[in-house]
C-alpha cells in the first residue's frame, strides 16, 4: 500500500508568497531598544501570529486558492480555516477540451487523452470569466478503472485488481489491500466515511447484501452482513456526530461505525404524502448537510405537457423528525435555503456541497449550481423551486445527476476540511 496523502491537500507553499507581497515581521527602526524588545517577543514562526491578527487576515479573503495556501500554511491556521469551511465555495474539476459540450457527447472522453482543469466561481471584478488553473490531477495510469465516487475531496475508481483512492487537488493515490473474499462478487457501492487524513476514515464497499470495511492505512478488510434487506447505499452524510445514508427502494438509514456496524434503515415519508415526492421515482437526489439542517435536493422534471420541453426544477425537504419505533424518516418542504447556495455534479455519485453566504464572492444564495460545460464558464445556477421549461436550461440539466462511466465535471472542496453540519 502507499503511504498516505499528507493531511494539507495544498502545495505547502508559503501563504504569503500567493496572496501579500507585505513581510509579517515589523520592519526595523533605528532606536535600539525599540528593535530589541520587538525581537524579544515577535512570532517565531506562523502558528504564534496574534489570532486577532489572523482572523481579520483570513475575513478578507475570498479567492478558493488564497484560502487553500491560507490553510496549508501551518496546522493552527488549517483549524482555524476548517472553522469557515461552510463560507468556501467548492471548485469545480472539469476536462478541457476544444468541443465544450455535455458529457452527452463526452464519448471520446479518455484518461490518457484528457487533461484536468479547477475553476473557482469567485468572480474578480465582477467579471464573467471563471478564475481557474490546470490541476495537478493526473489519471494517464487508471484509464481502464471504472469510476465509482467522488467522496470528501477524494475520487475513487476500481478495476478487477482491486481499488483507487485519489487526491482530486494533489493527485496522490491510496491503494487498499486486495480484498480477499468468497462473498465479494461485484461493487453495488462505495464511498468514503471521513476524510482520508481523519483517524477514523474508513472506505465502505458494498457487494450484495454483504459490506466489507477497511481502515484507512489498515492491512485488512473487515466482513459485515448488516441483516438489511434490499438495501444498497447510495450517498452518506455526516451530520452532528452521525452517519446517515440515502438507500435503495426509498430508504433512509443511520450507519453506526463503532463499536460494531449497525445500520438501522427508515422508511421516507414526506409531508404531501404524494407519489411524485417519493425520491426513488427520481434518481436525481442529493443528500446534504447545510448548517444545521440535513437536506434532500431534488432534481425532478413536471408532469408532461404538450410541448416539446418538459418543465424542469430543484425542489428541497428537511428531515423534520425520526420515528424509531415505526421506523420512518418524516420530511418537510424547505421553500428557501436563506443564506445557502448548494452545490451539485454531473455525476449523482458526487456528494452535493453547501456554501454559505455565496453572495462575498459573487455567487447567489438559494439557487442550485450544476456543471453546463460553456468555455467561459463551465458552471451555471438555477433558483431553487423555479420551473424551467426553456430548451437551452433544460438540456443543461438533463445530464445533470445520472451515472457515467468516466470522471466528469464535479465540485470539490480539499478532503481535510470538514463538511458544514460535521463535528
Amino acid at each position: 500500500m502507499e503511504a498516505q496523502p499528507p493531511e494539507i491537500d495544498a502545495p505547502a507553499t508559503a501563504f504569503w508568497s500567493l496572496s501579500s507581497s507585505s513581510s509579517p515581521t515589523a520592519k526595523r527602526t533605528r532606536y535600539a531598544s525599540a528593535s530589541s524588545v520587538f525581537a524579544a517577543s515577535r512570532p517565531r514562526g506562523w502558528a504564534e501570529l496574534p489570532e486577532d491578527f489572523v482572523q481579520s487576515l483570513v475575513a478578507r479573503l475570498s479567492s478558493f486558492r488564497d484560502l487553500l495556501a491560507f490553510g496549508a500554511t501551518c496546522r493552527p491556521w488549517r483549524d482555524l480555516l476548517s472553522a469557515r469551511t461552510p463560507s468556501l465555495q467548492p471548485l469545480l474539476l472539469h476536462p478541457t477540451t476544444d468541443s465544450q459540450r455535455s458529457p452527452w457527447f463526452h464519448q471520446w472522453i479518455v484518461f490518457q487523452e484528457c487533461t484536468w482543469k479547477l475553476s473557482d466561481p469567485w468572480r474578480l471584478d465582477n467579471s464573467v470569466a471563471a478564475s481557474s488553473w490546470h490541476s495537478l490531477l493526473s489519471l494517464s495510469d487508471l484509464r481502464r478503472m471504472f469510476f465509482l465516487r467522488c467522496s470528501y475531496g477524494h475520487l475513487i475508481f476500481c478495476d478487477e485488481d482491486g481499488f483507487c483512492i485519489v487526491n482530486a487537488f494533489s493527485g496522490a493515490k491510496v491503494v487498499p489491500p486486495r480484498l480477499k473474499s468468497g462473498n465479494f462478487t461485484r461493487v453495488s457501492y462505495v464511498t468514503l466515511t471521513a476524510p482520508v487524513a481523519s483517524a477514523d476514515s474508513h472506505l465502505l464497499v458494498g457487494s450484495g447484501v454483504y459490506l466489507f470495511q477497511w481502515r484507512i492505512g489498515s492491512d485488512s478488510w473487515s466482513e459485515h452482513c448488516p441483516k438489511v434487506l434490499l438495501l444498497k447505499i447510495e450517498q452518506m452524510v455526516a451530520f452532528k456526530g452521525k452517519t446517515y445514508a440515502l438507500g435503495s427502494f426509498g430508504s433512509f438509514c443511520i450507519v453506526h461505525l463503532s463499536p460494531s456496524l449497525i445500520i438501522q434503515k427508515f422508511k421516507l415519508v414526506f409531508e404531501e404524502d404524494r407519489t411524485e415526492d417519493l425520491y426513488w421515482t427520481n434518481q436525481k437526489t442529493w443528500l446534504v448537510a447545510c448548517g444545521d439542517a440535513l437536506l434532500l435536493i431534488k432534481l425532478e422534471a413536471g408532469r408532461k405537457i404538450c410541448s416539446e420541453v418538459e418543465p424542469i426544477q430543484f425542489k428541497a425537504f428537511k428531515l423534520d423528525s425520526l420515528d424509531a419505533v415505526n421506523k420512518k424518516a418524516r420530511w418537510v418542504k424547505l421553500d428557501r435555503l436563506d443564506n445557502w447556495a448548494i452545490f451539485v455534479s454531473a455525476d449523482i455519485r458526487c456528494e452535493a456541497l453547501p456554501c454559505m453566504n455565496p453572495e462575498r464572492w459573487g455567487g447567489k444564495s438559494n439557487h442550485i449550481y450544476f456543471p453546463c460545460y460553456q468555455s467561459q464558464q463551465p458552471w451555471a445556477a438555477v433558483k431553487l423551486w423555479k420551473r424551467y421549461n426553456d430548451l437551452a436550461r433544460c438540456l443543461q440539466l438533463v445530464n445533470t445527476g445520472i451515472q457515467f462511466h468516466r470522471l466528469e465535471s464535479t465540485w470539490i472542496l480539499p478532503g481535510t476540511f470538514p463538511r458544514s453540519g460535521q463535528r
